[in-house]
């Protein structure tokens, strides 16, 4: 009988799944990294966090038949970065991916991007572009594509605008070493601070072929909750926009982007009637950009009674349409 924990040491890639009420897309997950050309030197590490579906029996059936799927599980519900952190610092492979239960690759992804990186000692993380799906449980061999997210080669200051790495990047493991792990007191966007975080002072290669399936899911973390997500981001960006204080013009630029996320903020925060809220994020809009006037068209409709609103909305989308038919 094999010894597992010498077959362990071959496995170069482990790929980090984090099972929370994804029961419907489980299998198709693990079939999908079972099937990858390099399944042979593939660790999957699952993270059960405290999940409220039965994750766990269709996980088990597929450990006994494949050798090189680790199971952990916790009893409290945890940030998916923390879910992460704990597969990472479990993992035995020499580099890492996530593999995000809803999502599936192209069959030898894994290998083109290893490849990349055993060709280059340089480069720290590789990433590549994607085929946009809404449909669940598709493959990258038979699916419905919707869309394509055609990512940008690799720019730091590019990556203050927007995280761009994608929803399948793979990076060498020892960069937890150099750097620590994920943040896991962030719900929606902590990749994209580690990324940040750590591409001062790393390579990233930007891959230019579609190895990814990524299905746009409509009750995903990101999706859920808006005001999270842009929340985080403006936290992030503002925690690194000293790393642009010696470039003027890019540093308008990047304030010009924050004062539009923080002002869209604002606006969620308004239609949930969350006004105090909404008047803090339009002040902090202004402060990013003072020449942003619809934050103050916003903020002024915070202190107007919400009838009134309605009412000045009316006479807007009337004057649009009024506009157009001229």
């Amino acid at each position: 009988m094999e010894d597992k924990s010498l077959a362990k040491k071959d496995y170069i890639v482990s790929a980090i799944v984090s099972a929370y009420n994804c029961e419907r897309f489980i299998a198709g997950c693990l079939e999908d990294l079972e099937r990858q050309t390099i399944a042979d030197r593939l660790e999957i590490v699952v993270v059960n966090s405290g999940s409220q579906e039965n994750e766990e029996t269709i996980i088990k059936k597929f450990q006994e038949k494949f050798d090189n799927i680790v199971y952990i599980k916790t009893e409290n519900r945890e940030t998916i970065y923390k879910a992460w952190n704990r597969g990472i610092k479990s993992a035995s492979g020499k580099y890492i991916t996530n593999a995000n239960a809803d999502d599936s690759h192209r069959r030898d992804a894994f290998e083109v991007m290893v490849n990349e990186l055993e060709r280059d000692g340089n480069i720290d993380l590789v990433y590549a572009d994607d085929i946009i799906t809404e449909t669940e449980n598709e493959t990258f061999e038979k699916h419905t594509p919707t869309g394509h997210l055609n990512w940008p080669d690799f720019d730091r200051y590019q990556l203050l605008c927007g995280c761009f790495i994608g929803p399948h990047p793979i990076w060498r493991k020892g960069l937890h070493e150099r750097f620590g792990y994920f943040d896991g007191s962030f719900a929606v966007a902590g990749d994209y601070e580690f990324w940040l975080r750590i591409s001062e002072k790393c390579r990233f290669k930007h891959i230019k072929e579609y190895l990814g399936l990524f299905l746009r899911n409509p009750s995903s973390a990101e999706r859920r909750d808006y005001a999270v997500t842009f929340s985080e981001t403006e936290r992030i960006v503002n925690k690194y926009l000293i790393g642009a204080s010696d470039n003027k013009k890019l540093l308008k630029a990047l304030k010009g982007i924050q004062s539009r996320r923080v002002r869209y903020l604002g606006y969620l925060y308004f239609e949930k009637r969350f006004f105090r809220l909404a008047r803090k994020a339009f002040l902090r809009s202004i402060s990013y950009n003072w020449r942003n006037l619809r934050s103050y068209q916003w903020l002024i409709a915070c202190y107007l009674p919400p009838e009134m609103v309605q009412i000045l909305r009316r006479i807007k989308r009337l004057a649009k349409i009024s506009a157009l038919r001229n």
